[in-house]
């Protein structure tokens, strides 16, 4: 009788992009980091996926270093539950976050190495779970909600078509934002971004 064993997968570049699962949150503002992990497996091509670790994942090579595209299937405040296993399984693994960001204008770009959550519940989830802020995140802006309008209302809405078009060449610019980081260029990424911090 043969047992059947998964090979280990080599990985050294791990993208978690945020957002909640279920179709209702597919289109929202909340999900742009899923949106960007789809644009980036779309341009370097997918190698293998499958779902582990409470996320869906496809492996490939991204500035031909092996790499894990994760989109978490947890909601977004429990992020942290998807992104703790995947680094104990791979500590030496570089990894970035990327998550929406409603206090910057929609399309802008912005990453850093570390920081604060902003308020943001994803970004403060893992932050609880790792026990660290000194993991780097790409934000991407998806514009202030309007006066009146909850916060958490706003980002759980799809955008609007002029929104969405900008949204799109974001995920785009993101995608090859995600190359260089993956290629060891920061510094080159951030100028990409349009605003090195």
């Amino acid at each position: 009788m043969f047992l059947w064993r998964r090979r280990s997968q080599p990985v050294e570049f791990l993208v978690f992009g945020l957002g909640n699962p279920g179709l209702d949150y597919v289109r929202t503002r909340h999900n742009i980091g899923w949106w960007v992990v789809d644009e980036l497996a779309r341009q370097v091509g997918v190698d293998r996926s499958d779902g582990r670790h409470r996320g869906q994942v496809d492996y490939c090579r991204v500035a031909d270093v092996p790499a894990a595209l994760i989109k978490p299937t947890t909601f977004m405040n429990r992020s942290g539950q998807c992104v703790r296993p995947w680094l104990l399984e791979y500590p030496d693994a570089a990894w970035v976050v990327v998550a929406d960001d409603i206090s910057m204008a929609p399309g802008k770009l912005r990453l850093r190495r570390r920081g604060s959550s902003g308020g943001h519940r994803g970004l403060a989830n893992i932050t609880d779970v790792v026990r660290s802020e000194d993991f780097m995140r790409l934000k991407v802006g998806v514009g202030e909600p309007p006066p009146g309008v909850d916060a958490a209302e706003w980002v759980l809405e799809p955008p609007t078509a002029a929104e969405e078009d900008v949204l799109a060449g974001a995920t785009t610019r993101a995608a090859e934002v995600l190359k260089l980081v993956a290629a060891g260029q920061f510094e080159a990424a951030q100028q990409l971004t349009g605003k090195a911090v």
